[in-house]
């Protein structure tokens, strides 16, 4: 049961804004709602100024109304967009379903291409979208969050997120659908997930699905995900991840938010032994670009799925550090707190 209220407000700025860090740069991006109901302790979002509080959801009630006048007055035509940077598309409430798929419905009727990336379960009406017209799979790009196929593991670090098994399911069925489909393994947390053998579980499962493309990174230690880490988790195990970041800097970035990384050299082996392990099951595994601007990494989305023509080239990010997406924007009528 997800103990989270929903309420309903009109979008008064613009439906689509475009992205402007690292990958998402440029990018036109759809957030149907302001905070998420999937409840991730680690969730990048938790730490953008403005968002609701925990326990409630912001609904933006009027989208499918105006998407369709503003691409129509668009000076350059939109020919990406990418969805719910701070939320995810498939949140279990109907009402957040439906403005969901109603938006994907009428890109794809404009032969207008769309990405997302989800930890929730896809339901059957995504796939009616494919089913009654094969045409809109190629202009689909669908990325699904997964770290762990452990089930204690969702159920205290995602409690509301889809469970591995569904979300394995979810993969068989987007290729089955012709949907080009990546995984993205974000946040491996040290001492947590970052394992041999749970790497090899996890890319073995996703080999035999059909997986060929992954990307990774490691945790990002905000203020807001420590919060929630000290309170979900044993004061034991808080102290373990601590112990990565210790020495470390709470740096301020560009959306308004504080981060601490991991140490390079402590990422770089994780990426190092992870990338071996998917390799071994003909995965091609790359590091996040955005999260990791220090080290090298290549850049997360793709030209095919952005029309951008960027090249997805191994290189450093020399950039403030930022989140994993756009930062959401505040309604005028609300107080932008930063947590």
């Amino acid at each position: 049961m997800v103990h989270t209220s929903l309420v309903t407000r009109e979008k008064k700025t613009s439906v689509l804004r475009k992205g402007t860090f690292g990958c998402l740069a440029g990018i036109p991006t759809i957030n149907v709602t302001q905070g998420c109901m999937l409840g991730c302790v680690y969730c990048y979002a938790r730490g953008y100024p403005g968002l609701p509080n925990p326990e409630t959801v912001i609904l933006f009630s009027n989208l499918v109304q105006r998407l369709p006048g503003e691409l129509s007055r668009k000076r350059q035509p939109v020919s990406h967009v990418l969805f719910n940077t701070a939320s995810d598309s498939f949140q279990p409430h109907p009402d957040i379903l439906n403005t969901s798929i109603r938006l994907m419905e009428i890109l794809l009727e404009r032969s207008i291409s769309l990405s997302f990336l989800t930890k929730g379960v896809i339901p059957h009406r995504f796939f009616d979208l494919v089913d009654d017209s094969p045409h809109h799979a190629p202009l689909i790009s669908a990325r699904i969050g997964m770290v762990s196929l452990k089930e204690d593991y969702q159920k205290t670090f995602e409690p509301h997120a889809a469970a591995p098994g569904v979300r394995l399911r979810n993969i068989e069925r987007l290729m089955e659908a012709g949907i080009r489909t990546e995984v993205r393994i974000d946040p491996v947390i040290p001492f947590v997930t970052d394992a041999e053998e749970d790497f090899d579980c996890l890319f073995g499962e996703l080999s035999a699905r059909g997986v060929t493309r992954a990307s990774i990174s490691v945790l990002h230690l905000r203020p807001a995900i420590h919060a929630q880490l000290e309170k979900t988790l044993p004061p034991v195990s808080v102290r373990l991840i601590e112990t990565m970041f210790r020495g470390s800097a709470w740096r301020t970035v560009g959306s308004s938010t504080m981060s601490k990384l991991a140490p390079g050299a402590v990422r770089e082996r994780i990426y190092d032994r992870a990338r071996e392990i998917a390799g071994e099951h003909g995965v091609t595994l790359t590091v996040c670009a955005c999260k990791n601007p220090d080290i090298p990494g290549e850049l997360c989305t793709d030209p095919i799925d952005t029309g951008t023509g960027l090249e997805p080239t191994r290189r450093q990010m020399l950039l403030p550090l930022g989140g994993d997406d756009t930062v959401p924007e505040v309604d005028e009528h609300q107080n932008a707190i930063s947590r």
